[in-house]
């Protein structure tokens, strides 16, 4: 798993308050059903092929990695996507796709490599980090 280092604002990732946000679907029955088997082979919203299980990831999995590489996780967000209006919106639920936000919060002695290899599969996460108040108060409700 690669996470990218994109500084906005506060600073880089890897400077104390640095800030990463992430969004990606979690790794359940549900999610397996409606994300693979309804929206890529029966009602085709997506292309077949586009998830792959192996790489969908739990919050609780995500949490501990971001707090093992010096991140503290604020908050985490259930996504829930409405294929009518072609809108997201926020939600509790976290078992399809979720949002999570994340500080940098100690510098490290000896750095950590940016990749991690969760259940042998090199997997990569796209992040947009900024510290754009309005980003917090949108996940805070």
């Amino acid at each position: 798993m690669k996470i990218l280092d994109v500084g906005c604002g506060g600073g880089l990732l890897t400077e104390p308050g640095g800030s990463l946000f992430i969004t990606t679907i979690n790794k359940t029955q549900l999610s397996y059903a409606l994300g693979i088997v309804f929206s890529e082979q029966i009602a085709s919203i997506v292309p077949k092929g586009t998830h792959t299980w192996e790489k969908f990831v739990s919050p609780e999995t995500l949490e501990s990695i971001l707090e093992s590489n010096g991140l503290s996780v604020q908050t985490v967000v259930g996504m829930l996507y409405n294929p009518f209006s072609g809108y997201w919106h926020w939600s509790e639920n976290t078992s399809l796709n979720y949002a999570a936000y994340a500080v940098k919060s100690r510098v490290q002695e000896h750095p950590a490599s940016a990749e991690f290899v969760l259940k042998g599969e090199t997997e990569e996460l796209q992040a947009n980090a900024c510290t754009n108040p309005a980003v917090h108060e949108k996940l805070k409700k």
